[in-house]
Parts: C-alpha cells; structure tokens; sequence
C-alpha cells in the first residue's frame, strides 16, 4: 500500500499526465493547466510539511516523557 511521500509523487505524476491531455485535447488552456498543476504540488508539499511537523511533536512528546 501506498503512503507518506510515494502517494504524494504519484499523486503529483497522475495530476501532470491529466493536465498534459486536457491541455492537448483542448479541455482547459495550457497556461491555466499549468497554473492548477503548480496549485496542487505547493498543497501537497504543505500536506507533507504538516505531516513531518506532527511527526517531530511525537517523537519530542515521546523524549519529554521518558526523562
């Protein structure tokens, strides 16, 4: 099963492939394909910080409570 940062970079190949072919068959404007595509990488980059910033508190939870 898929998680962490590998759902995240397939994630990130399935939405620039769709991009690509809405762009190609004239679905949605390039620019603005491009514009969406950008959108979705700074989310999912802000999903994985946030993701890494409660994993830190964990693990400093876990060293407060064992002293």
């Amino acid at each position: 099963m898929l998680t962490g940062w590998k759902l995240s970079v397939l994630g990130i190949i399935i939405v620039g492939i769709t991009g690509i072919i809405a762009s190609v068959t004239g679905l949605i404007e390039p620019g603005r394909a491009v514009a969406l595509f950008v959108v979705f990488v700074l989310f999912i980059g802000a999903l994985e910080l946030l993701e890494r910033m409660k994993s830190r508190r964990k693990k400093k939870g876990d060293m407060r409570s064992s002293k």
